[in-house]
């Protein structure tokens, strides 16, 4: 296998690798439960047989996997939610790309009113300090996570996971110039893990340091 190539191997396929000279590789665990939250009356999970292959270049695949790794070593900065919508969209490839069986997923034509948008954005804000899970926001509205992320970004322009940073950011923001708190507080105020986590994911939206920020916004 080169660089770029893809293995995949079903649950239960016993399989096996040898290497005679270092490499790299990323190795990508899929829950079934990741499956069900595309779950609806177009696509039966019981149905979903994975094609076993191995060596086979999918640039897809090989763009969500540097995404997830890059992430990884980037400390999460994202947090869990991004995580969620990588995985979603890697579920989604799957089941339309490499599957035994013709699966078809929702074309998510749901028109969902501007209270229930609203509901969602309200509950992103009042939640920021949490690690929010796009399958807790989709549920809020009785949708499976593929169509609920489908319907966001076209009501909102941005994906879930690029709402909740941006208000992250928004409401450092606030904070950093109309309070007293600590950065620390402040980061974990607005759902990040530590003060080096906010630190990184602020300087690299905003450009600057929370501290700079600070001293710019405050003289």
């Amino acid at each position: 296998m080169r660089r770029g190539e893809i293995g995949l191997t079903p649950k239960g396929i016993p399989t096996q690798a040898r290497w005679y000279q270092d490499v790299e590789f990323l190795l990508i665990s899929v829950d079934l439960s990741l499956f069900k939250q595309l779950e609806d009356d177009k696509i039966d999970c019981s149905r979903i047989e994975i094609i076993p292959q191995r060596g086979f270049p999918d640039a897809q695949i090989f763009h969500l996997g540097m995404a997830l790794k890059a992430e990884l070593v980037g400390g999460c900065l994202a947090g869990k939610i991004y995580a969620d919508s990588v995985a979603i969209a890697l579920a989604t490839h799957l089941i339309k790309n490499h599957c035994t069986s013709k699966q078809v997923t929702p074309k998510s034509e749901a028109n969902l009113s501007q209270r229930q948008l609203r509901q969602i954005v309200d509950y992103i804000h009042d939640n920021l300090a949490s690690d929010l899970t796009l399958k807790d926001l989709a549920s809020l509205v009785g949708m499976n996570s593929y169509s609920f992320c489908r319907w966001f970004k076209r009501s909102m322009g941005v994906t879930p996971h690029q709402y909740v940073i941006q208000s992250r950011i928004e409401g450092a923001k606030f904070l950093l110039t109309h309070t007293q708190l600590t950065i620390v507080e402040i980061a974990l105020d607005v759902g990040c893990s530590s003060h080096s986590n906010f630190t990184a994911l602020f300087r690299k939206q905003v450009g600057i340091t929370p501290k700079v920020y600070r001293d710019i916004t405050c003289f």
